[in-house]
């Protein structure tokens, strides 16, 4: 009896220490403002998962904007996050990336333990090796070698016209646009030196095996029975083994290709060529002293933000059919303008418009987070270090003070480029070192796509 009273006074003591430990660390950020909180336990939680599951997450971060200013507080549980779309902040968070960092926590980096895009990976690495492979890849992914990729593309849209878009035309009087656009982008690395045995043959398979990785991978963190949810434990367990066991797979997939590369490239006199992407990659990761393994990892990492362009293809189409004068417009562009080549692009300058604004409106990423180290000053408040940041660039999009009428899609706003002077008020592919690398790629593959399917009459809105 004395020893479970015992027990009983430690764990209460503990338990009110943690809670006074929790309490005066909130108090560092008592001058940042922000909502009340639903409880001191739980934080923000309950009001986000409310906000989320009626489609209004990021709605609920651009209502709390309006009211609190650019830079806010918002606390999981009870442990307070800065949220900013400050431009000073957000020039801040993209350009020192040693005191803002990538968080640990990645889910991308493993899936169920097993190891998808690693700690070294172009898109989530860090430190000196990822510094030293980004600058490397940074030159084959520059502006300027799009002239040597873009004659790549052409082929490859004739060969999956007739292999299967034609044939899937033919057996569906409507087409399932993301899986049109995934198959496309999934087949894009297949002829930029990913000799994958699916490859531009079958790149619908690899499709479908992103996809699964991409639903599954956000949720891993939570009960297995909400992630195959409906199916038994047992159905659920066999299920997370499949899941695995693909990973395993294309790895194994991937190192293959590595080792095939490697030996091509023996004959090669050092000098890669400009449209080889996997040759870059190999030499990015020899020069910064990493292995096959995280040579894998870029693989894996291109193949899964290969979706991306998908999504955007998807996003684009949605406001063209709602929208219908802006697409007649749009048409007629792409239907008078002869595209022979990538400078041929520059043309499209209505078309451009119409991307930019679409990108505006639905950006690539819609939000992100880093981990500050030591304390900034973000307008006008200072933030202790050893703390969450997150943004947003849907609610930086959204926001009144950068943009007119900010919810209207009006490619006109484009008419003149950016409106923006500060170039931290439109980054839909992030800016600074962190910058996504194949920004470039993705802009000349969001025109060329919808503009190749539109002369095909293969889609219509």
């Amino acid at each position: 009896m004395f020893l479970l009273v015992g027990v009983i006074i430690v764990a209460s003591i503990y338990y009110s220490y943690d809670l006074v430990g929790k309490w005066l660390y909130t108090q560092k950020f008592r001058h940042i403002p922000g909502p009340p909180v639903a409880s001191f336990l739980k934080g923000h939680g309950p009001i986000l998962a409310a906000a989320k599951a009626n489609n209004a997450f990021l709605e609920c971060f651009c209502t709390w904007v309006s009211i609190y200013g650019e830079t806010l507080q918002f606390r999981i549980k009870t442990r307070p996050v800065i949220f900013t779309i400050d431009p000073e902040g957000l020039r801040a968070i993209f350009q020192d990336v040693n005191n803002f960092t990538k968080v640990d926590h990645l889910p991308n980096r493993a899936l169920f333990g097993q190891r998808i895009t690693g700690l070294y990976s172009i898109l989530t690495g860090g430190g000196q090796e990822w510094a030293i492979k980004r600058r490397i890849m940074s030159t084959f992914f520059q502006k300027q070698n799009m002239s040597h990729l873009y004659p790549r593309l052409a082929p490859l849209m004739d060969r999956l016209l007739e292999m299967k878009i034609k044939p899937m035309v033919a057996r569906n009087n409507v087409i399932d646009v993301h899986e049109l656009s995934t198959m496309i982008f999934s087949a894009l690395p297949g002829v930029l030196g990913f000799d994958c045995p699916m490859g531009v043959d079958e790149p619908e398979e690899i499709g479908k095996r992103i996809n699964i990785l991409l639903d599954i991978i956000p949720l891993q963190l939570v009960d297995i029975k909400k992630i195959y949810e409906g199916y038994t434990i047992q159905e659920a367990l066999r299920l997370k083994q499949m899941t695995i066991q693909m990973v395993i797979q294309m790895r194994v997939m991937g190192k293959k290709m590595v080792t095939e590369k490697r030996r091509e490239m023996e004959g090669w006199d050092g000098r890669n060529p400009d449209d080889d992407l996997l040759a870059w990659l190999i030499s990015a990761n020899d020069t910064a002293g990493l292995t096959d393994e995280e040579i894998v990892d870029d693989i894996m990492t291109v193949y899964l933000v290969m979706d991306n362009m998908s999504k955007q293809i998807g996003s684009l189409m949605v406001y063209l059919i709602n929208y219908p004068e802006v697409y007649k417009k749009m048409e007629t562009e792409l239907r008078e303008t002869p595209i022979t080549s990538y400078r041929s692009l520059d043309k499209l300058t209505y078309t451009e418009m119409v991307l930019l604004e679409s990108l505006r409106m639905t950006p690539v990423l819609l939000r992100g987070t880093r981990w500050l180290k030591n304390s900034v000053t973000i307008g006008g408040y200072k933030i202790p270090g050893d703390c969450q940041f997150q943004y947003s660039q849907y609610v930086l999009h959204r926001n009144e003070k950068y943009w007119s009428n900010p919810r209207v899609f009006d490619p006109e706003r484009f008419r003149n480029g950016v409106p923006n002077v500060d170039k931290m008020t439109y980054m839909p592919f992030l800016t600074g070192p962190r910058a996504c690398l194949g920004r470039h790629v993705a802009m000349v593959s969001v025109i060329r796509v919808p503009h190749w399917l539109l002369m095909l009459g293969v889609l219509t809105v």
